[in-house]
């Protein structure tokens, strides 16, 4: 900022802002008869994600796998530096029973399989790693996960640790349902259903690894004290419909008479979904609220042609949401489909994932400065990413308005300018165009490259890169689109029929409320195909209205 001050100062001088006495001294915006505020000086200070409300931390990619791992780990007490899961599976071979050490592998072989997954690790995706699953909690609770196959250490966790178990089981003042949480520990500590050989694994695994307690609740909730009072001072958190429909969908997965890894596999694919669901969710209606704020200045749009229930306040049910029915599916086949670039499944993907998923980051900093800008103009404090207390400031006062449109002006050529310093001194703010939104492309320009992380690749971690429980799938290179696959199908019949049968007309409109919807008419009948071969679906006549879907758990007549 200090390169060429001079020349920045010149610019800054000729914005509309300096009529109204809004300037830029020594690196500061100064405002007169209000506090004003320091101009960011490096990246990261632009960089502000800070969302209590949204998510417990900024989410990095990493594999599925590694969500219940973390969650089980960080309810547990520290017990000193813990050795890699390697160290575990070269045991197995030579600890396991057997009269010869070709029984041995063998034994050791199916061990692995049983309690290790494989997902796709590497900047390639190509390169197939394993991830210890907390088939029990002594094995989060004793070692650590291998950073790459054959590695010597160990990878953190960049999508989410533990926190985030509490907070999407949090209510309106903060609160955690402990009852939850509780029964989601329980799954990893009994060892109702395990085998000989399984008993024989934790042994072994008690051998190498230090002497662990099992995990606590309280532990949990008190290592997500500092996300938990963040969430109750921000006033709770953001879409609270789609946490309680959360807390609700956590009771139905729990209720499920399943194997030890199957009940693992179902709790960690709620969490993905409900997680997949979340982002775009903040996404859209984080967008929809900013633009909301830009059309209170001369030259603002009114904002997208979606409904835009949530733009001022949540809607209070997820079914009403401006998600709701946007995510057009396609159901998938078991075998190669082809897909055309025009089909919804296709369109709708690249509408949410490049217009309002992908920039949720530039969103949330935007929001971000934007409460600071507030308060530089001499409007209230307000939590981070709170649009609507923008709004509200904002539309009850034209002075404040006239005073936050020069000061986020005033932003927007400062970020350009730092931007660009080494080419065209004062790269201009396009002419026209609100403050705020000026401000919302000078930061985008600045992310284009990296903002991905943080929303997209976390999307796919969760739902593409999989081999099962999948919610979007791609031909090669040539289209990415949203998929619904067995897996997944038999989730969403549990959560939205539970142990009824409900008629189809009403169960399209139960996946509305995840923001899913078929691509069209043509798909709700091949997704009626689906769920008959699947056996999820009853007709008492052709007609369709007479079609009723049932999860496979309901199996004979009498209980139909």
């Amino acid at each position: 900022m200090t390169d060429s001050f001079t020349d920045l100062k010149r610019l800054a001088d000729q914005l509309p802002g300096a009529a109204h006495g809004v300037t830029l001294k020594d690196g500061r915006i100064v405002v007169p008869g209000a506090p004003g505020m320091d101009v960011p000086q490096t990246p990261k200070a632009w960089l502000q994600h800070e969302a209590p409300t949204v998510w417990p931390n900024t989410p990095h990619g990493e594999p599925r796998p590694t969500l219940l791992f973390g969650i089980v780990k960080d309810a547990g007490a520290a017990h000193g530096r813990q050795p890699l899961d390697g160290a575990l599976r070269d045991a197995l071979e030579r600890d396991l029973p057997g009269d010869s050490p070709q029984q041995r592998q063998a034994l050791a072989a199916a061990m692995r399989s049983k309690f290790w997954t494989t997902a796709a690790g590497g900047r390639s995706r190509t390169l197939e790693r394993r991830y210890l699953l907390p088939l029990h909690a002594q094995l989060p609770l004793s070692f650590q996960q291998e950073k790459a196959q054959g590695g010597k250490t160990a990878f953190g966790y960049k999508m989410f640790r533990g926190t985030v178990l509490p907070f999407l089981l949090s209510g309106p003042s903060g609160e955690v349902d402990r009852n939850l949480l509780d029964q989601v520990l329980e799954v990893f500590t009994d060892d109702q259903d395990l085998t000989r050989l399984d008993k024989k694994v934790l042994e072994i695994a008690a051998d190498i690894a230090p002497e662990i307690s099992g995990p606590q609740t309280e532990t949990l909730i008190n290592s997500s004290q500092k996300v938990l009072q963040r969430l109750h001072e921000a006033g709770g958190a953001f879409c609270a419909p789609s946490l309680d429909q959360f807390r609700h969908d956590l009771g139905q997965v729990l209720a499920l008479d399943l194997p030890r890894r199957d009940r693992i596999h179902q709790l960690t694919l709620l969490l993905a979904l409900h997680l997949t669901t979340r982002l775009y969710r903040a996404g859209l209606v984080l967008s929809l609220r900013l633009d909301r704020c830009v059309a209170l200045f001369p030259g603002g749009q009114p904002g997208d042609p979606i409904s835009a229930a949530c733009a001022a306040r949540c809607c209070g049910e997820p079914g009403q949401c401006d998600l709701s029915g946007t995510m057009r599916f396609r159901t998938g086949s078991g075998s190669f489909r082809p897909v055309k670039l025009t089909e919804p499944c296709v369109t709708s993907y690249r509408d949410l994932t490049s217009n309002y998923l992908l920039p949720l980051p530039v969103t949330i900093s935007t929001a971000n400065i934007a409460r600071h800008a507030v308060y530089a103009a001499g409007g209230p404090t307000l939590t981070p990413a709170d649009l609507e207390g923008v709004y509200d400031a904002l539309a009850e006062d034209a002075a404040l308005r006239t005073k936050f449109d020069a000061v986020a002006r005033l932003l927007a050529v400062c970020r350009r300018y730092q931007l660009r310093r080494n080419s065209a001194v004062g790269a201009p703010v396009p002419a026209g165009l609100p403050g705020l939104h000026a401000l919302r492309l000078a930061l985008l320009e600045s992310r284009r490259t990296t903002m991905r992380h943080e929303g997209r690749d976390v999307v796919h971690q969760l739902a593409k890169e999989v081999r099962t429980g999948r919610l979007i799938a791609s031909n090669g290179n040539a289209a990415t689109f949203f998929e619904l696959d067995e897996d997944m199908l038999h989730l969403l019949v549990r959560l939205v029929c539970e142990d009824q049968l409900l008629a189809y007309s009403r169960f399209l409109e139960g996946l509305r409320r995840y923001g899913l919807a078929p691509q069209d008419p043509a798909e709700e009948q091949l997704l009626q195909s689906a769920l008959s071969r699947l056996g999820m679906l009853k007709r008492y006549s052709d007609a369709g209205e007479s079609a009723y879907v049932h999860h496979s758990s309901i199996s004979n007549e009498e209980d139909l």
